[in-house]
């Protein structure tokens, strides 16, 4: 049936050059197919949802398209409705000047995994 949505939501299936058993929330880039924590450079894809060893698969809702919202990890104390921006390494702090991932939907402090919404807002 052509124009049929392929999925509900943009959630993808990844293996990755590094343990990301405790990373879910944290922002990673696709590098040779593999998703690695964002270290600054690279294009961001998306956040984990649920990490795994390089053995395994890891579970990652993208910018472009994920729906609903998911957990991510602060490095800063945010508010609800705060944009965020990312990091290097991933984590996610209130935006001041650079492109925001995800806005805030509760209060939180740097370490804590919070509610956000993912989106993409160029500044």
């Amino acid at each position: 049936m052509a124009g049929a949505l392929t999925r509900d939501t943009a959630l993808f299936s990844f293996a990755s050059a590094a343990d990301l058993t405790d990373k879910e929330g944290y922002a990673v880039e696709v590098e040779s197919g593999k998703v690695e924590l964002w270290d600054g450079t690279g294009t961001l894809f998306g956040v984990v949802v649920d990490g795994d060893t390089t053995s395994g698969r890891n579970t990652v809702a993208t910018f472009a398209g994920a729906s609903g919202t998911v957990k991510v990890k602060l490095n800063g104390t945010v508010s609800a409705g705060n944009l965020l921006e990312i990091e290097s390494g991933g984590t996610f702090i209130a935006q001041s000047s650079n492109d925001a991932y995800a806005m805030a939907i509760e209060d939180g402090v740097a370490d804590e995994l919070i509610e956000a919404a993912l989106c993409m807002y160029e500044v």
